[in-house]
Parts: structure tokens; C-alpha cells; sequence
């Protein structure tokens, strides 16, 4: 298989945000699964070159970007894994991973309606995970 790593955001990307601050598409309901993404995320962990089907056993390289905090006792990111469990249950290949945001770039968005410093914040995150995994390529 080969060394590719799958970076996504959750709203408006996985999920339809429907309102602010989860997002802006009105498309659909608020958190609904965009129709064929959990599809679109297994084939791009299988690439071109792998087999024509997800094997059990397999460990996926899907991870999501989040502007949510890391907040005390991983409130947060309970939710979020909780989430990716719902859509396990629902067809997604593999058990995610997740790059928290922080408070300070939240709170930039929230109070100044400033994205700049969240998508920093997200950048940072990248710029650190690719870091560890020099070996892979990322979509």
C-alpha cells in the first residue's frame, strides 16, 4: 500500500455545517454526511497502486483537522471520537484521527470572527504531524 496520509476537515468537508460556527453549507441539514465522502476517504487510503478492497486488519491513515480545543478532560475531543464512531457504524474504513485546535484561536474566531489565526493553528497542526511521518505523502 502506499505511504499516504488523508487529511480532512470535519464541518463542511465530512459533515455540512448548516450554521455558524460548525460551518456555512445550507445545502443540506445541519451535520449531515456529505453523500459519498466516507467512500471517497477509503479509496484515497487504498491509492491507485493498492488492492481493490479494504482487508480487515488494515490500519487506515485518515486524520481530521479540528479548530474544536483541546479543553479539560478532552471534552471536546470525546465528542469528536464519538462522531467518527457514529460513522463507523455507518461505513467509514477506518478508526480516525484528530488534530485539536487550541483556545486562543477559537476565541479569535469567536469573538473577532477572525479565521486567520485558526487556520494557522491548523497549518501548525500539519506542519508538527508531518514532522513524524516524513516517510508520507499527504492529500
Amino acid at each position: 500500500r502506499p505511504w499516504r496520509k488523508i487529511l480532512s476537515d470535519i464541518d463542511d468537508t465530512l459533515l455540512a455545517g448548516g450554521s455558524f460556527p460548525a460551518g456555512m453549507d445550507k445545502r443540506y441539514g445541519k451535520k449531515v454526511l456529505y453523500p459519498g465522502v466516507l467512500a471517497f476517504y477509503k479509496e484515497l487510503d487504498l491509492g491507485v497502486t493498492g488492492p481493490d478492497e479494504w482487508q480487515d486488519g488494515y490500519l487506515g491513515n485518515l486524520t481530521f483537522l479540528s479548530a474544536r480545543p483541546h479543553v479539560y478532560k478532552d471534552v471536546l475531543q470525546k465528542k469528536s471520537f464519538e462522531k467518527f464512531a457514529r460513522m463507523r457504524e455507518r461505513g467509514m474504513h477506518t478508526n480516525a484521527s484528530l488534530l485539536a485546535g487550541d483556545l486562543s484561536s477559537g476565541r479569535e474566531f469567536m469573538v473577532k470572527n477572525d479565521f486567520g489565526p485558526m487556520a494557522e493553528k491548523k497549518a501548525q497542526n500539519f506542519r508538527e504531524f508531518a514532522s513524524i511521518y516524513p516517510e508520507y505523502s499527504y492529500v
